[in-house]
């Protein structure tokens, strides 16, 4: 259990925590844990609420591009904020409160979008073979839908890229082996050709699943680099590509992809031993264009791209 944001700071960097959801859940986790502190710091509510803004500031500088966290933490200081009794007790009763309200929707936007994702692999496998399903990187969501969708006895075979260059990929891997699933590990630049289907029947791809850590309200993605040319593949040879997120991950008041900051990694990931005078650019995200996404798999059911302002207008307003 972490018990600071500068554990969760330092263990998000060196990548030992993966997932937008993963990220979350931790940081609620810690703010509920730490209430006592929070309010013997503050003097009173706005106080209170500055020391949230600064947990806050100090995770987007932790992970940029990671969009949820910061939207779970914004939500809650609007809902202090908003709230008419002056009193640090009640905005502390009230914090208390809101966390509980975001944990179980954390977890109820899980389950239903793990449904959702098991009802769509359901749809699209084909009875007369196994469906061979392609995913990248390492997605909490990717993997439940996979995992459950296994558990219902759709028949599944796996690829899943490594995910250079600090194989991110081999977490996936590993749990879905766990799981009992059948998974075939490829390197990342095999996967374009894998979805091609031009190596044959044996690397035929059905289906792209992928994880985001990030969309916009016009349903551009962000996900770790090498889902631009995954998509792209896909995109050309008509293999629909659907992401599997909740909604909650939008960019607040975001359209344009490139308004979303990008990671850029230490070069020593690529080569730690480089020869001096050697330039290394270490992207650590990329994008998938709407148009070269198939529908997103959400706590809302499939919806289409050009669907998300209007989903996010009825269910998460704040988020436009």
């Amino acid at each position: 259990m972490y018990k600071s944001i500068n554990d969760l700071v330092i263990d998000t960097k060196s990548l030992q925590i993966q997932g937008a959801s993963s990220v979350a859940k931790i940081v609620v986790d810690i703010l509920t844990n730490n209430k006592d502190n929070l309010q013997k710091k503050s003097k009173n509510k706005d106080e209170f609420i500055d020391n949230i803004k600064d947990i806050a500031a100090r995770l987007a500088l932790a992970e940029p591009t990671e969009t949820m966290a910061q939207n779970i933490l914004g939500s809650l200081i609007v809902e202090l904020q908003d709230d008419g009794n002056s009193s640090l007790e009640a905005c502390v009763a009230l914090f208390e409160k809101t966390l509980g309200d975001i944990t179980k929707k954390i977890s109820a936007n899980e389950k239903t979008f793990v449904e959702n994702g098991v009802q769509l692999v359901r749809s699209l496998s084909k009875k007369s073979r196994v469906m061979n399903i392609l995913t990248h990187c390492h997605s909490s969501g990717v993997r439940n839908v996979l995992r459950a969708a296994n558990e219902a006895e759709i028949p599944l075979k796996v690829f899943n890229t490594e995910t250079r260059p600090v194989f991110l990929g081999r977490a996936t891997a590993k749990k879905m082996v766990d799981e009992n699933m059948d998974v075939t590990m490829i390197i990342d630049s095999a996967a374009p050709f894998i979805i091609s289907g031009k190596g044959g029947d044996k690397f035929k791809t059905d289906a792209v699943l992928l994880g985001c850590d990030a969309l916009t309200i016009n349903g551009d993605a962000v996900n770790k680099i090498g889902s631009y040319g995954i998509s792209l593949s896909a995109f050309f040879n008509k293999i629909p590509l659907y992401i599997v997120t909740s909604l909650l991950k939008t960019r607040r008041g975001v359209y344009n992809i490139l308004d979303i900051p990008m990671e850029i990694r230490p070069c020593s990931e690529v080569w730690a031993e480089a020869p001096s005078g050697l330039n290394i650019v270490n992207l650590g995200f990329d994008i998938i264009p709407n148009e070269f996404i198939t529908g997103y798999i959400t706590e809302f059911g499939v919806i289409k791209p050009d669907d998300i302002k209007n989903v996010i207008s009825k269910n998460y307003p704040r988020l436009l």
